[in-house]
């Protein structure tokens, strides 16, 4: 998988659920701590307002002492006791004079210095100053200071003078509609006379109403909020579970794609790595896949692979894999005991797959790669597979190949070649040699054919077959053809202009080149560069052309040799001979395979074969050439039967230019 790919899909994968809980999680306590600090803030404003009533109170009682007399002592007492009677917050009253002497008291009052500490308290009217008795051990005192109302820590700290007060206290109640009360002596100084006056100051529930409704509706909001994120999670994950489906799923199959046959594969294999089972990565592909879809149609096709892929699923088991790859290509990652059980494992999968249409013969190629423990690179193993499927070739039938090292130096070897051939035609690496053609009956020279050798610089000397079997199958083979027929034409045209003896040198024409309609046009133009008479230039094509597009191949030969060139067909009963090909093809020279010539045991039928098609190309007005000629014995054949062309290695090798000019042009 490509870098950029792999960091795509990644990136779509990367959707994760923990975000979403961890911001949930904080929004919940952020959302907590502001209602926390919310409610706090309402209860310290509702117990200031009810501490400051408390403080208007107790001046409003010690207000009635401020003209305090013997002569009036008796009527204030009572209005105060009637005050006290009437008040819901206001238990008791007692006033001292100066000397700290008991002057009156509503109740039971009996000041003593015992445990009590006194807290000055700002002014709430500007001419008196009203001070907090508490009683020490509390952890905090309610302290009314600058306008405000806090609870203090620092008890010590305002301490004024110390006196026993029994009723400061700070409590909770359970009486109806009572939350919470605290019990403070209040002292106001009038005079010369101190004012105590007890406060009962009750927090109802009435007044918590608003802050309890106000932190309901809070509540609610949070819980609102929280279904709101729950409906999210399950959003994301319903959209996780939906693009890992996407992701995983291939469009044809409908089942597991090749992401996730990677993806699993890797698994396997990590578990494995100890070597507890023996796996074999398969490479399994139908043959003629495209005929078939040409015959039955794309849709019909694609229905095939999936079924297909069903039946191959259903051979697996758990510790097993498959999926579909590409075309009518299915990687296996499968388990077995021995190679023996392997080739019968693949068997049955073939024999399976082969039922899916009883009535039609299908083929299948296997490439098989046996796993070594620890190996993990799950693209790397169908490669090797791939590899060892692709030396079968596309004309076996029921074939399994299994990975060897010298398949993956067969492919390494391709790569350096496809890496190093356009730079290799630049620096005309690729060097003409010449195997001359002798006259059967003279003996002289008659032609040539050019054959092509690459001086490579580091690899050295590289013979055709090991390259141009690579370059026939992606097609370099074009730009190769063009290269020989323009230095040949250049080396035609050079003899020419120093007077030397020409004869016709025959190129090679693959059959890739025979697409192309306007083909003789392009031979025509290459060969004219240099000036060079056609008749000089033979056009080689093999056999096998004739099996392609049969219109473009007799419409192109008819110009060829229209436009005065030589045509020969080369290799001639090399395959499976046609003699309509002869019927239909109008050709110069007829080139005779050397595979005729070989074998002592075919030997004689052999030669009775050449017999009779040298006689049908002269009754078909051709000239005969035959290559691959080694011994007297078969020249003198050949000349008893009148063969035109000898070619061969009794006559020479395929030779360097200049050592053809030094053997054959020499003064």
């Amino acid at each position: 998988m490509s870098k950029r790919k792999d960091k795509r899909i990644k990136k779509l994968k990367k959707q994760r659920i923990w975000p979403s809980v961890v911001g949930l999680i904080i929004i919940m306590i952020l959302l907590t701590v502001i209602m926390a600090v919310a409610m706090a803030v309402g209860c310290v404003d509702i117990v200031q307002r009810k501490f400051v009533e408390s403080s208007n109170e107790s001046v409003k009682i010690a207000q009635l002492y401020e003209k305090y007399n013997d002569n009036n002592s008796e009527s204030i007492n009572d209005s105060v006791k009637t005050y006290v009677d009437m008040s819901g917050e206001i238990e008791k009253v007692g006033v001292l004079n100066s000397q700290g002497e008991k002057v009156w008291a509503s109740g039971e009052f009996r000041p003593a210095i015992d445990n009590i500490s006194e807290f000055d308290m700002l002014q709430i009217d500007k001419n008196y100053n009203v001070r907090v008795l508490v009683e020490e051990d509390l952890d905090g005192i309610l302290v009314y200071e600058n306008d405000k109302i806090t609870i203090s820590d620092n008890v010590f700290e305002k301490i004024e003078k110390v006196i026993t007060v029994d009723e400061a206290t700070f409590f909770s109640d359970s009486e109806t509609n009572v939350l919470t009360r605290v019990k403070l002596w209040m002292v106001v100084s009038v005079g010369e006379l101190e004012v105590f006056v007890l406060n009962d100051i009750k927090i109802l529930s009435r007044d918590l109403f608003m802050l309890i409704v106000s932190s309901m509706l809070f509540l609610l909001l949070i819980v609102v909020f929280c279904i709101y994120y729950v409906v999210s999670f399950v959003s994301v994950l319903v959209n996780i579970r939906r693009t890992n489906k996407i992701i995983y799923t291939d469009m044809i199959t409908g089942g597991d794609n090749w992401l996730h046959f990677v993806r699993s594969g890797t698994h396997l294999l990590k578990k494995n790595r100890k070597g507890k089972y023996n796996y074999a990565m398969l490479h399994l592909k139908m043959r003629k896949y495209r005929s078939f879809c040409t015959c039955f149609g794309v849709k019909e096709g694609e229905e095939l692979i999936e079924r297909f892929y069903g039946v191959l699923r259903k051979g697996l088991n758990k510790k097993e894999t498959v999926a579909h790859h590409e075309n009518a290509e299915f990687g296996l990652l499968v388990t077995y005991i021995d190679e023996q059980q392997l080739n019968m494992r693949i068997q049955e999968l073939e024999n399976a797959l082969d039922a899916v249409i009883p009535a039609m013969k299908l083929y299948f190629a296997v490439g098989v790669y046996k796993i070594t423990a620890g190996e993990m690179d799950v693209d790397q193993l169908y490669n090797n597979a791939v590899i060892a499927c692709e030396l079968l070739g596309e004309e076996a039938e029921n074939k399994t190949a299994f990975f060897d090292v010298e398949m993956n130096k067969q492919k390494l070897w391709e790569r350096r070649v496809e890496d190093d051939m356009d730079k290799a035609l630049a620096n005309k690496e690729f060097k003409v040699y010449l195997q001359p053609k002798i006259n059967a009956t003279q003996e002289q020279l008659a032609g040539a054919e050019a054959l092509v050798r690459w001086a490579h610089p580091a690899e050295g000397f590289i013979p055709p077959n090991k390259f141009i079997p690579i370059f026939e199958k992606n097609g370099f083979i074009l730009k190769l053809d063009d290269y020989m027929l323009e230095e040949i034409s250049r080396q035609q045209a050079q003899w020419i202009a120093q007077g030397r003896k020409v004869v016709p040198i025959s190129v090679n024409v693959s059959r890739a080149h025979f697409t192309r309609e306007d083909l003789a046009e392009h031979i025509s133009s290459i060969v004219d560069k240099y000036q060079v008479p056609h008749n000089v230039i033979e056009l080689e094509l093999t056999e096998s052309a004739f099996f392609d597009d049969k219109a473009v191949l007799l419409n192109t030969v008819k110009k060829l040799r229209d436009a005065g060139f030589i045509v020969s067909m080369d290799d001639f009963g090399a395959g499976y001979s046609s003699l309509n090909s002869l019927k239909e093809l109008q050709i110069d020279v007829l080139k005779i395979d050397a595979d005729f010539f070989r074998g002592a045991e075919a030997q004689e039928r052999g030669m009775l074969i050449v017999s009779e098609v040298i006689d049908l190309a002269k009754k078909l007005n051709m000239k005969i050439v035959a290559e691959g000629i080694e011994s007297r014995e078969q020249v003198d054949f050949l000349v008893e039967q009148e063969c035109d062309l000898i070619q061969g290695y009794f006559y020479a090798k395929p030779m360097p230019i200049y050592e053809f000019i030094q053997r054959y042009h020499s003064e």
